[in-house]
């Protein structure tokens, strides 16, 4: 894969991930002005699960290529 070709799928991804966490913050915002301040909290814990579990393997990955 060439320098440019990983730029490019690097960009893509940056804006996947933002498109993601806007969408997360659209719900928790939707849910605060709803009253619903214990159902947003809950989607941030588990988004952040998430996050963590993406993380952990991410990091898996780091440390078998390094082997």
């Amino acid at each position: 894969m060439s320098e440019e070709e990983i730029c490019s799928q690097f960009i893509r991804l940056l804006r996947l991930q933002r498109n993601d966490f806007i969408n997360h913050l659209q719900v928790v915002h939707a849910l605060i002005q709803l009253g619903r301040g214990e159902k947003a909290l809950r989607y941030i814990e588990e988004v952040s699960k998430k996050i963590e579990s993406v993380d952990e393997s991410l990091y898996q990955y780091q440390e078998q290529a390094v082997k």
